[in-house]
C-alpha cells in the first residue's frame, strides 16, 4: 500500500477548535472553554464535595460542518469538573464530572452562574474542519507495512488538542472505558479535551480527557470519561 492509500483506510474526519485569538459574539449557544451558559429550565448548576462544579467547556454541534455518528442527535454539550480533583477513569458521569447533552437547543435558558473558583481562564472556540485524522499507533485498526513503521507519526498526524470526532490522541495506551475494557455501555471515543495552556487547564501533567459515549440500545445516553498524562 501507498500512503494514501494507508490515510484511506485509517484516517476520520474530525473537528478541532482554536482557542481565543478573536472577538467573542454574544451567542450564549456558542462553544467556550472554561465557560457553561446555558441549561435546561428547571437544571441548576452541579456541586461536587459540597462546592460548585468548575465549567469546563460548552460545545455547540450544530454550527459544526461535520459530526460523528456517536453524536448526531446532539446540538450542545456542557462538561463541569470537581474544583479540586481530577476524576479517576472509573468514576461515573455526575461524580466529580458532569456532562450535560442537550438533544435541541429550543430550551435551552441562561444558567444561574454560582461563585466558583476556577483557575482556568475562558476563551470561546472556532471550529476547524480535520478531513484526514488519524489514530496514534495503539488504535490503528490495520497492520501497517514496514517501510511506514518507523516513521508512522510522522506520515499519519493525529490532530491533538480540543477535539470532536476523529481519533483519540493517546498519551500512554488505549483508552479502557472499565477494568478488562468490559464496560456494560459498550462506549466508543466521541470527543476530546486536551490540556490548553492558554486557557491554563492541564490534565496532570499536560493530559487528555477522553469522553466516550454508549453503543447499546440500553446505553446510548451513558457517558464515559477517561484521561491520561505524561
Amino acid at each position: 500500500m501507498t500512503k494514501d492509500e494507508v490515510i484511506n483506510k485509517i484516517s476520520r474526519q474530525a473537528i478541532g477548535f482554536e482557542v481565543g485569538g478573536f472577538k467573542p459574539d454574544h451567542d450564549s449557544k456558542s462553544s467556550w472553554i472554561g465557560k457553561v451558559l446555558v441549561c435546561e429550565q428547571g437544571e441548576t448548576w452541579p456541586e461536587s464535595n459540597g462546592q460548585p462544579m468548575i465549567p469546563l467547556c460548552q460545545i455547540n454541534l450544530r454550527k459544526l460542518p461535520f459530526v460523528p455518528d456517536g453524536l448526531k442527535d446532539i446540538q450542545l454539550i456542557t462538561v463541569f469538573i470537581d474544583h479540586e480533583e481530577i476524576p479517576s477513569n472509573d468514576e461515573k458521569n455526575g461524580d466529580l464530572w458532569c456532562l450535560r447533552a442537550y438533544k435541541s437547543l429550543d430550551n435551552l435558558v441562561q444558567i444561574d452562574t454560582p461563585d466558583y473558583n476556577s483557575h482556568i481562564k475562558p476563551f470561546q472556540l472556532k471550529h476547524k474542519l480535520i478531513e484526514n485524522d488519524c489514530p496514534c499507533w495503539e488504535d490503528c485498526p490495520i497492520e501497517i507495512p514496514d517501510e511506514f513503521e518507523d516513521n508512522y507519526y510522522d506520515l499519519f498526524k493525529n490532530e491533538t488538542g480540543i477535539k470532536i470526532g476523529g481519533w483519540p490522541s493517546l498519551v500512554q495506551s488505549e483508552i479502557f472505558w472499565a477494568p478488562f475494557n468490559e464496560h456494560p455501555a459498550n462506549p466508543e471515543f466521541v470527543f476530546q479535551i486536551d490540556s490548553v495552556e492558554k486557557a491554563q487547564w492541564f490534565w496532570g501533567d499536560s493530559g487528555t480527557g477522553y469522553f466516550g459515549r454508549g453503543t447499546t440500545n440500553e446505553h446510548e445516553d451513558k457517558w464515559t470519561f477517561a484521561w491520561q498524562c505524561y
